[in-house]
């Protein structure tokens, strides 16, 4: 299973908290999914699922594209919910919500954004979603195109690690993060944040 993080938008470059917000690829977010695109036209790619949000489905539909595919969206794997915050900068959160985001940078586990979603919300949606396509694809690889959000769900889950592990992975964006199956079943991860393509 191949985690492809959305390119870049202007949200991003201006550090602002995007969310369930439907925000579009920028110039430079479209030439990275354009690049990571160009990465995996060799891989046998079976299927390309991802979040509905534009921003991720759009990046999908390039990789889909290189294989003749459609791309198949799942509400599910979209990013985390950030409530209150979505669409502030984080220097405009730090000055509007200054005691719950210095305890949401040491602890996103127990505290959140005002009416934003919990982690371990946004780890079982997406662990629902990954099981689904698992086995409909128990042979197959596969592309999931999401969210930084969305892929340190994925690793979590699928190494069952702590939720606290969850901010302490860098997932950039037009990232590849490849997990695959053993023999025995277990999920092992053979490439994190993978950047090559966009240098």
């Amino acid at each position: 299973m191949i985690f492809v993080r959305h390119g870049q938008t202007v949200w991003n470059a201006e550090s602002r908290y995007q969310g369930h917000s439907d925000t579009d690829l920028s110039e430079v977010g479209r030439l990275q999914a354009l690049r990571v695109a160009d990465r995996l036209k060799c891989e046998p790619i079976s299927a390309v699922y991802s979040s509905d949000l534009r921003r991720a489905s759009d990046t999908a539909a390039m990789i889909a594209e290189r294989h003749g595919l459609d791309v198949q969206t799942d509400v599910r794997l979209r990013e985390c919910e950030f409530g209150e915050w979505e669409g502030l900068t984080v220097t405009q959160i730090k000055e509007r919500y200054a005691e719950i985001y210095r305890i949401y940078q040491v602890d996103s586990v127990t505290q959140r954004a005002p009416k934003g979603e919990r982690l371990e919300s946004l780890v079982a949606r997406v662990g629902e979603a990954i099981d689904e396509i698992a086995e409909r694809h128990p042979d197959d690889t596969v592309v999931v195109a999401g969210h930084g959000g969305t892929v340190h769900a994925a690793v979590c889950y699928m190494l069952g690690a702590s939720l606290y592990t969850f901010r302490k992975i860098r997932i950039d964006n037009c990232s590849i993060t490849t997990l695959s199956l053993d023999p025995d079943g277990r999920w092992l991860l053979e490439a994190l944040n993978d950047t090559c393509h966009l240098y």
